[in-house]
């Protein structure tokens, strides 16, 4: 069967009030959107799809009319188009980059020019374009941090008039302006703005001299900057905006703006006082462990670069977070009774937190020898126990210690061959009493005489093969509708198992 086309439909929002307004369906069916911007006016789309062969479409997001006003093919020897912006001066003019190649369009006409032919040194790939604020040129950025600077050249063969056509841009000069990559350039206002992989912000004027930077916030790589709608105030005496680094040193007055980061950090800069708040911070890394409040619509997430986050997930709100630096989560798990959070860890670290505040209750435990990949409380939260890829089960259990609650290590035991699968927590049939038992992939079911075991010492109460060939891959209790009790499995052939908790026998 083949895979479903890509979504590729294009939906307009008032700012303020976050309200779809106009959406346009089947924009490009065959391949997506893969690029999109808007007109100073606000009037009009550009869209850029992600196929092999491109097609760009300008739209008139106000009229009813389903089809774009213009649009236009480009072949894949023009290179993936990746980026794509309006002038702001004229919107029947647009300029396109892909990572060799830039394109200058004028509604229905277009051409293209290649970075191949153009330099005689080394230049970097193209990473975005933007129309100068008070001339005729086109800059691009590169990873090799320089600008190319694109003009309309007129032969003297050619009339004046003719000279504003996009097929007649050359690029004129190549501006060494830092070492770094550049990733994002835009204007605000009289100032061209670039962002590149250090994580800096610097600011030209139209001449491309420097006015200001900024290189303190200490980010990743700039991927996107956005300014506020709204101006900035002028500067008075109770001001409190830098200095531009121009012989005057005039105050440095620019709009606030945001910045997003290839790690996945949302910030907002106060340009007066150079305030910086972070709106939003998301995992780096893989996301391999949730976990769900018993009681509460809380849901704990943990990644591989160390962050913990806890959601409302019927508010769709984000309530607390904790990084856990140069450490990588990898299973979580909430108590019964929801006052505790355990985080195991790849370095065979534990964690165990108040579930409200991510604080530690405890000192943190390291018995495992490699990653802990399982990890569960008992029904009265007085034991944890943790399996690791080193085929142990960990035990801790929770006592008074100086007149508080705490926890230590009880024991552990290497008590499978292979990576275990499942460790789970029952209650004993005539007590209140927990029960444990593990699941591995050498086909053994381990149950744990927890009563019997002491510091350092983990007892086993039995241990039962209970597939030949097939290899089981998670466990279970089945629901109590019966006054019998019975553990639930599930194996890489696709079958599942009920099994007599007591005897072990398979029904």
């Amino acid at each position: 069967v083949p895979p479903p086309p890509p979504l590729s439909y294009v939906t307009v929002y008032v700012l303020f009030c976050r309200i779809p307004v106009h959406t346009i369906f089947d924009s490009h069916p065959e391949d997506g959107v893969g690029a999109i911007a808007i007109s100073q006016d606000a009037k009009y789309l550009v869209t850029l799809s992600a196929g092999k062969i491109q097609r760009v479409c300008i739209w008139k997001w106000t009229s009813p009319e389903k089809k774009p006003m213009c649009s236009v093919e480009l072949q894949p020897a023009f290179g993936y188009q990746n980026y794509i912006v309006f002038n702001p001066k004229n919107h029947k003019e647009l300029v396109s980059n892909s990572k060799t190649q830039v394109i200058f369009y004028l509604w229905g006409k277009w051409s293209c020019h290649s970075t191949r032919h153009t330099f005689n040194k080394t230049v970097g790939l193209f990473s975005q374009s933007v129309f100068h604020f008070g001339n005729l040129q086109a800059l691009t950025a590169t990873s090799g941090g320089k600008l190319v600077v694109w003009d309309a050249v007129c032969p003297p063969s050619m009339s004046a008039s003719l000279c504003v056509k996009p097929h007649n841009r050359k690029a004129i000069k190549l501006m060494y302006v830092q070492k770094d990559a550049l990733t994002v350039l835009t204007a605000s206002d009289s100032y061209f703005v670039t962002c590149d992989v250090k994580g800096h912000t610097k600011f030209y004027d139209g001449q491309l001299q420097l006015v200001n930077w900024y290189s303190h916030f200490k980010l990743g790589p700039i991927q996107s900057i956005s300014f506020s709608k709204n101006p900035s105030s002028l500067a008075n005496n109770n001001s409190d905006y830098s200095s531009s680094c121009t012989i005057h040193g005039q105050p440095f007055i620019i709009r606030n703006f945001i910045l997003s980061t290839l790690d996945a950090t949302v910030l907002h800069i106060t340009a007066e006082g150079t305030k910086l708040e972070k709106l939003m911070e998301e995992a780096k890394e893989a996301v391999n462990a949730i976990a769900c409040h018993p009681s509460q619509p809380l849901i704990a997430i943990g990644s591989h670069c160390g962050l913990l986050k806890v959601w409302d997930y019927m508010q769709t709100k984000y309530l607390i977070s904790r990084i856990f630096m140069g450490a990588s989560i990898q299973c979580l798990s909430y108590d019964p009774a929801g006052s505790f959070l355990a985080a195991g860890f790849t370095d065979g670290t534990v964690y165990i937190l108040d579930s409200i505040s991510l604080e530690d209750d405890c000192k943190e435990f390291k018995y495992s020898r490699g990653p802990v990949t399982q990890i569960s409380f008992s029904h009265d939260s007085q034991y944890l126990a943790t399996a690791d890829e080193k085929y142990a089960v960990t035990v801790y259990k929770r006592i008074w210690k100086n007149g508080e609650r705490s926890w230590e290590h009880l024991a552990g035991l290497h008590s499978h061959y292979k990576p275990i699968r499942s460790i789970i927590f029952g209650v004993l049939l005539d007590s209140d009493q927990p029960r444990l038992l593990s699941l591995g992939e050498d086909r053994l079911l381990v149950e744990y005489d927890l009563g019997s075991s002491s510091k350092e010492y983990l007892a086993v109460l039995r241990r039962d093969r209970i597939e030949q060939n097939a290899i089981p891959m998670c466990l279970a209790w089945y629901p109590p509708f019966t006054p019998e009790a019975f553990i639930l499995t599930a194996n890489n052939r696709y079958k599942m198992k009920l099994y007599n908790a007591t005897t072990k026998m398979c029904r």
